[in-house]
């Protein structure tokens, strides 16, 4: 098997995952901008989500989001 083939088996295999990543993003970025944080800043939790990959958006949702009561 040549790299070609394999390097698209990897890719295909690694897209689900990215896709899941991608949109984790999105959802967590729009969240940020339109209801706010509850604690750090913004731009903090942007840059969480968008540099710490799958467990920076995770951590978002469960701990950085703002709380209705």
């Amino acid at each position: 098997m040549n790299t070609i083939e394999l390097t698209k088996e990897m890719l295909i295999m690694l897209l689900p995952l990215l896709a899941i990543q991608l949109g984790l993003i999105i959802y967590c970025v729009v969240k940020i901008m339109q209801e706010g944080v509850a604690n750090l800043n913004k731009w903090a939790w942007i840059a969480i989500c968008i540099f710490i990959n799958l467990i920076g958006p995770i951590t978002f949702l469960i701990v950085g989001r703002k709380r209705e009561i």
